[in-house]
This record gives C-alpha cells, sequence and structure tokens, in this order.
C-alpha cells in the first residue's frame, strides 16, 4: 500500500511537471533505445546458440599449407588421417561447394549447393522437416538421382508444397528428385569465408570424390566426450609432422600446420571485435543519459528542497523520502523502456541496414521478449540509479535549514552536478575519439590505390556445368567453354551502351581467392602469387593500368603467356625488364606450364583493402580454365545492362541463369563495410551523448550562476567589471570541463586498443585524433559556459538585488 500511495504521488508530480517529465522519459527512451537495439544484435549474433547440436563439441578444420593461408580447405591425406583418428573423434564428416542452378524454364534461378557426405548433417544433430536426407544411395553411375533442400528454397520456389518430397525438378539441366527438406531454423554456419550459410541444394557426395587429389575438402568433426579441444590440437600437430615425413613431395616447402576450432566460436571470430566496440560504446551512451538522468532530478530536487523539508518536519522518515524520490524515478523508467523499445525498433532495422554483409546469424536478430524484459530491467535499473543521486542527497535534508533556505541554496547539489557534468564529458570524449579514429581508418581505406576503376561496370557470373559443356576430351570440353565465352562476349559488345565487356576470374574483392605455386628457374624456391584469369579484354574492362609490354587479346587465350603486376616482376626480376622472361606454372598434379610475361599491370586489391595480398599472375584460359568465369560490363548505365545481358546468355543457349549481378563499386563498399558500420554507429552514439553532455554542462553552468546572482548583483553594484564577471563565472564551469577532459582523454587511451582490429593507417592512440576530439570538445563546452556567464553580466543590479 505504500507503494502504491508513493506511485500516485509520483504521477500526480510528473503530471504536474510536463515540461520535466518528457525531458527525462526522451533521455531515458534514447538511452534504452539504443542499448536494447544492440542487445538484439549481440544476443542474435553472440548469445542465441548455433542451430546444431552441441555446437561447442563441433569442430572445424584449417590448413595453412602451401599456397594456402588458414583455409578451411583440406587435402585427400589430411582428409583420411583426421578421419581415422577414432580416439580423438566421434564421427568426421566433409563437404565441397558444388554448383547449382535451377535450369528448368519454369524455374530458372541461380541457387548455392554443397556435396556433403551421409554424416555431415547427422553430426550436426540435423533432422530433416519432410522426407529424408540424400545419400549416396541416390548416386547413379554418372550423376545424382536425388537432393535434399533448404526450408527457404521450399518456401521461396515451392510454396511450401507438401508433396514436395519425391517431386521431379532440373538442377544444373539434370533431371533430380526431392528426397526431402531441412527444418526452417537451420542455417549452414561454419565460419567467416567458408561457405554461405543459406544453401539450397544438398547433394549426396560421391565416393569418388574420396579419392581425388585436390585441397578445398570442408572438414568437420564431433569431440569425443572424453577429449578436450586442448587435447586435439595438440593430437594435430604430431599428425601434420606425420603427414610431411609420409608425403614430402605434396608439402615441397615442409610447411604444413593443422588448426581446429569449435564452431560456436569459429562463427563469431570476425565480428567479436566490432560487437565489442559497439557494446562499449552504447554503455557508455547509457551512462551519459543516466548522469543526465540524475542532473535533471538532482534539479527537480533542488527545487523541492523546502517540500521535502515540510515533509520530513511533519514526521516523513528520511527512508520514506528516499523511497518516494526513488518510486518517481521508477516511473520516469518504465515510460522510458516503453518509448525505448519503439526507438530500439527503429534502431534494429537501422544496424541491420548498416551492418556489413558478412554478419552471421542475421536471422536471429531482431524484437522478441527478451530484448523487451532487457529494455524493463535496464531502465528501471538506470531510472533507480539516477535517481538514488538525488535521493541519498535530498535525505541528508535537515527540516529547520531547509525550511530557511532557498531552493537554489545547497551547494554539495552543485559540487554532485559538476561531478556528473564531468563523467559526461569524460565518457563523451571517449565516444568521439573512437568516432574519429574509425574516421580516419575509413579514410584510409577509401583512399587505398585500387588497382582498377570500379564506376560504371557490372559484373556477373557465367557458371557453364552441365552435360552440355562437358562433352568428349577435357581438351574439347575446354574448346567448347571458351568458344561460348567468345560468342558471348561479342553478343553483349553489341548492347546499346556497351563501351567495354571482357571475361575472366576473379572479380576483385569479390571474396574468391586463387593462389599459384611458380618458379622463375630451375632449381629456384617456389613462390606464390594470387592467381587470375584473363580472357581478351577483361583487364581493360576493369582498367587495371598497363605499365609495360601489353594486354591479352583474344588470341592469347590458350597461348602459354602471362601478365604479371609490377610486385612479381620487380620479386622475380628486380631491376630488369620482365618482358619476354618465363616463368613456370607449378601443379601438384603434371608438370609445371612455362609461360612468357607479355605485360606488367598496377598491382590490384583483390583480397580487401587492409593487406596488399600476394603479387599477381594474370593467366589466359589455357594455362587455367575453369567452368565459369565473370562478366564485367562497362558503360554509362550499367544497372541497364542487367537483363540485355541476361538475354544474350539465354540466345546462346547456355541453360543457366546468370549468378551474383552486382555492380563493381559495391564491391569495393564492401570491404569497407566494417569500418563504415562501426564509424557510423559510434558517430551517432557520440553525437547524442554530446547533445546530452553539452546541456549537461549549460545546466551545471547556469545553476550554479543563478545560486550567485545576488553575489555578482553585489559585485556589478559595486563597480565590478562585466568582463572579470564573466571570467568568474567560466573559470567556474572551466573545472568540471577540464576535470572531464583529463579523464576522458586517460579513458580513451585504456579503451581505444579494442577498435584495433577495425583501424587501417592509423593508431588507437593515435595523438592527431585524441588532440583534436579534445580541443573541438573543449571549445564547444566553454561556449555552453560562455552562456550563462554573458547573461550573468547582463542582469541589472538593483533590480535583482531588489528582488532579494
Amino acid at each position: 500500500m505504500l507503494f502504491l500511495r508513493h506511485l500516485r504521488l509520483g504521477l500526480r508530480l510528473l503530471r504536474r511537471n510536463p515540461s520535466f517529465a518528457a525531458s527525462a522519459i526522451a533521455v531515458m527512451a534514447l538511452g534504452i533505445g539504443a542499448t536494447t537495439a544492440v542487445f538484439s544484435v549481440v544476443k542474435g549474433v553472440l548469445l542465441t546458440p548455433l542451430p546444431f547440436r552441441e555446437p561447442d563439441r563441433v569442430v572445424l578444420f584449417r590448413a595453412d599449407a602451401p599456397g594456402y593461408v588458414h583455409q578451411a580447405a583440406l587435402n585427400r591425406e589430411e582428409f583420411f588421417a583426421v578421419r581415422d583418428r577414432s580416439d580423438l573423434f566421434e564421427s568426421v564428416a566433409v563437404l565441397n561447394e558444388s554448383p547449382a542452378s535451377l535450369t528448368a524454364p519454369d524455374q530458372m534461378e541461380a541457387v548455392t549447393g554443397v556435396s556433403a557426405s551421409d554424416d555431415f548433417l547427422p553430426s550436426l544433430g540435423v533432422v530433416p522437416l519432410l522426407g529424408r536426407l540424400a545419400t549416396r544411395r541416390d548416386v547413379g553411375e554418372k550423376y545424382v538421382n536425388a537432393v535434399t533442400i533448404s526450408h527457404e528454397l521450399w518456401s521461396r520456389r515451392f510454396n511450401r508444397d507438401p508433396d514436395i518430397v519425391g517431386r521431379a525438378i532440373e538442377v544444373n539441366n539434370l533431371p533430380m528428385r526431392v528426397a526431402g527438406v531441412l527444418p526452417a531454423d537451420f542455417h549452414l554456419y561454419l565460419g567467416p569465408d567458408v561457405i554461405n550459410p543459406r544453401v539450397d541444394i544438398w547433394y549426396p557426395r560421391p565416393l569418388s570424390y574420396d579419392t581425388e587429389d585436390f585441397r578445398g575438402r570442408i572438414v568437420i568433426a564431433r569431440l569425443r566426450r572424453d577429449v578436450t579441444i586442448e587435447t586435439a590440437r595438440a593430437a594435430m600437430v604430431t599428425l601434420a609432422a606425420r603427414l610431411i615425413a609420409e608425403h614430402p613431395s605434396a608439402y615441397s616447402t615442409r610447411q604444413l600446420r593443422l588448426s581446429l576450432q569449435s564452431l560456436d566460436r569459429e562463427v563469431v571470430t570476425e565480428v567479436e571485435p566490432a560487437l565489442a566496440a559497439l557494446s562499449g560504446a552504447v554503455a557508455f551512451v547509457l551512462l551519459v543519459a543516466c548522469a543526465n538522468l540524475a542532473n535533471l532530478l538532482l534539479a527537480r530536487a533542488a527545487a523541492r528542497r523546502r517540500e521535502l523539508a515540510v515533509r520530513v518536519s511533519i514526521g516523513a522518515s528520511r527512508g520514506q523520502i528516499v523511497a518516494q524520490l526513488v518510486t518517481e524515478g521508477m516511473v520516469l523508467g518504465v515510460l522510458g523502456a516503453a518509448g525505448g523499445l519503439l526507438i530500439a525498433n527503429w534502431c534494429v532495422d537501422g544496424l541491420l541496414l548498416l551492418a556489413p554483409a558478412g554478419l552471421p546469424r542475421r536471422e536471429a536478430i531482431g524484437m522478441d521478449g527478451v530484448a523487451a524484459a532487457f529494455a524493463v530491467a535496464v531502465a528501471l535499473a538506470s531510472a533507480v540509479a539516477a535517481s538514488l543521486v538525488p535521493a541519498w542527497h535530498s535525505a541528508r535534508t535537515d527540516a529547520v535549514p531547509g525550511l530557511k533556505e532557498a531552493p537554489a541554496g545547497s551547494r554539495s547539489a552543485a559540487r554532485m552536478r559538476g561531478g556528473l557534468a564531468a563523467a559526461q564529458l569524460a565518457l563523451s570524449l571517449v565516444l568521439l575519439v573512437g568516432a574519429g579514429l574509425m574516421g580516419r581508418a575509413f579514410v584510409g581505406l577509401r583512399s587505398v590505390p585500387l588497382g582498377f576503376e570500379p564506376e560504371r561496370a557490372l559484373t556477373m557470373n557465367i557458371a557453364l556445368q552441365g552435360q552440355r559443356f562437358n562433352r568428349g576430351t577435357l581438351a574439347e570440353a575446354r574448346a567448347t567453354r571458351l568458344e561460348f565465352y567468345h560468342q558471348l562476349v561479342a553478343a553483349v559488345r553489341q548492347i546499346p551502351g556497351v563501351e567495354q565487356v571482357g571475361a575472366g576470374l576473379p572479380v576483385p574483392l569479390n571474396g574468391t581467392s586463387l593462389v599459384q605455386r611458380y618458379s622463375t628457374a630451375p632449381g629456384e624456391p617456389d613462390r606464390q602469387a594470387e592467381a587470375a584469369i584473363a580472357l581478351g579484354g577483361y583487364l581493360e574492362a576493369l582498367r587495371v593500368p598497363l605499365v609495360a609490354g601489353r594486354y591479352f587479346t583474344m588470341a592469347d587465350d590458350m597461348q602459354p603467356v602471362a601478365i604479371v603486376d609490377q610486385r612479381l616482376a620487380a620479386e622475380a626480376w628486380g631491376d630488369r625488364s620482365p618482358l619476354g622472361q618465363h616463368l613456370a606454372l607449378l601443379s601438384p598434379v603434371g608438370p609445371p606450364r612455362r609461360v612468357e610475361i607479355i605485360g606488367v599491370t598496377a598491382h590490384v586489391q583483390t583480397q580487401g583493402l587492409r593487406t596488399p595480398g600476394l603479387p599477381q599472375i594474370w593467366m589466359t584460359y589455357g594455362s587455367k580454365s575453369y567452368s565459369d568465369l565473370d562478366l564485367v560490363v562497362r558503360g554509362s548505365n550499367p544497372a541497364g545492362f542487367i537483363a540485355p545481358v541476361k538475354e544474350a546468355v539465354q540466345r546462346l543457349g547456355a541453360g543457366r541463369p546468370v549468378h551474383d549481378v552486382r555492380l563493381l563499386s559495391d564491391y569495393v563498399a564492401a570491404a569497407s563495410a566494417d569500418t563504415r558500420f562501426a564509424l557510423f554507429v559510434l558517430g551517432a552514439f557520440a553525437l547524442f551523448a554530446v547533445t546530452l553532455t553539452i546541456i549537461g554542462v549549460y545546466a551545471v553552468v547556469a545553476y550554479a550562476t543563478a545560486q550567485r546572482r545576488r553575489e555578482i548583483a553585489l559585485r556589478l553594484a559595486l563597480g565590478a567589471d562585466r568582463r572579470r564577471i564573466v571570467s568568474l563565472v567560466v573559470r567556474q564551469g572551466a573545472f568540471w570541463v577540464v576535470g572531464g577532459l583529463i579523464a576522458g582523454v586517460v579513458g580513451a587511451r585504456l579503451l581505444t586498443g579494442y577498435l584495433a582490429g577495425l583501424l587501417f593507417k592509423v593508431t588507437e592512440n593515435d595523438v592527431t585524433t585524441f588532440a583534436g576530439v579534445a580541443v573541438g570538445l573543449t571549445a564547444i563546452a566553454l561556449v555552453a559556459t560562455a552562456i550563462p556567464a554573458v547573461r550573468a553580466a547582463r542582469i541589472d543590479p538593483m533590480l535583482s538585488l531588489k528582488a532579494e
């Protein structure tokens, strides 16, 4: 009953003072909204368990081997060696990425596909929603007869047909049947740069795949219950040494490292630093909001000083005073939580819109009951914490002095408000420094020489797997595919508005990585380079600058020639001209292929903007042929080429949809997406915090000036110079400003290390950023301090003293 009485009184007092209520609720709503939105992201990505059975016991293997750096790609011998360790693993499963497209005329669509061993999905604890899993029993003499499909594909393309099991579909121009449908909550999260989580087609994996000699097997294993991950890691060291000794030709550099990590850690490895920085930033925003709310409540408590003194004089205990003020704070917390939930909904949508495309678990991010409960809990805790400051101060009020003193007569309250304003300044400076560092990093990323021109260029992938393009011998199939690409380039060149067109692999910054080992002469040590395929016209369409020699022509497409970048030319031949020199392109199977260097280009950023990557070799289709190539089409309106190019592909009878249609500039934007995301979020949080802080600084100085109004009037009446009055007031505010800035600089030096993984061309303790932020924030804070100082100097001393 006592609580209800406090509650009714609190609501009545808020109705009597709507301006205070609106200000306090707005501050709370903004702080709680931002905090809840970030919590929703963190909960979905880091806290929600993966849709697997015991994901902490399922491990993914990565290899550091000749030509590969920490890739989830094992070769045949490594896979067999891991599979034989039954003392460590309950099961070992494998899959490979496999091209997939629905090719029936009424279903034409590019989808994602994998070939998985029979035990892969069972190892993750996945049970089909409908039907069964496709297994090796569904592999015919030449082709797969049945596949498992994702719930998303079943919903999108087949309208959740309950009779889908056994239905005939066409995949890659081949007839197949649907064996089963996977559950709705299943996505294949294996870690960054491993595989697209949204796999639509699951092929059974033929036995022949186990014996093929290639590096590209994605291998997972389930640890035995008596085996720790540290034990398994130690065993991999011994296993790698044994493989090097048993297969010296496969490890010519004597380098092999097999590592493993649990899936629940693997998936969040790359995003954890950014989310930690985001969580820290929003915690600072919440603290600034709490400090601002505490300042508002202190000002209100000062205005109610006589009221509280009267309550004490008629018998109210200090505990009742505290309970009343805390209850009023809880009312503000509940109302702030309601507003915060509305803001959080908008913020979550904005965060997902700005978040990098590689952010995992996006489907698990959203507002739900847990997020709502979190918002209410944080709002109540924040409001109570903010209420305790004025409650503690008001509980010390003595009745007699309180009845005699003017409402603004508490010096301890002024000191407390000044301390809160200084704390806000410190927190805001930390956020501003973080935003400043991310801004400089973003500028640095955007200033990296790309080695190509991203504007006005459309890219897409054309995959040619299927019966038509794999007939005859390997050489005949290669010639058929090359002829198709020649015809396609010629057809696209006729589209109105097309300026340049070329085919090659890969598109810069699209995430595809090819590594080629080479040597410059017999007996010379092997070296590594990034490999790329370019048909005649591809480098020109990308507008890669030519430094020496010439570009490829269509006549070179099957010839043993190559183009290298400046870095490889310098490493291989120093000051000598590389033109006319030869390289030996090494292969794990078969003899080396010698190629002649006919040109030198600028280095192209292909694997991101933060590191230059390896030197580059541009090879012809005859040196390294793939079934699928990327097409680059350049013109004044690249987006308008999508439909005409697709029509050109189908006119040639490809029977294949076009994949990965994107502007080249989109890949460049995606390469800096994590830094841009952190910059925007930190910048928005910093702007909000600084706004509240400046309001707080202004309010503290104005409050202190009001306390000294009689003193200032007397000084002016006795002839004091108005400039000295301004200086007096500003000095009082500057004390809190300087204290807050010093604390903020110390805090920023301690906390900006968490941003190190997102920075580029700037250190976490960059002096320029710290100095610029400190000077800028000082200037803004001093302006906020000077406004009430100037007003104080303009008062009429006689009118002021008469009012006293």
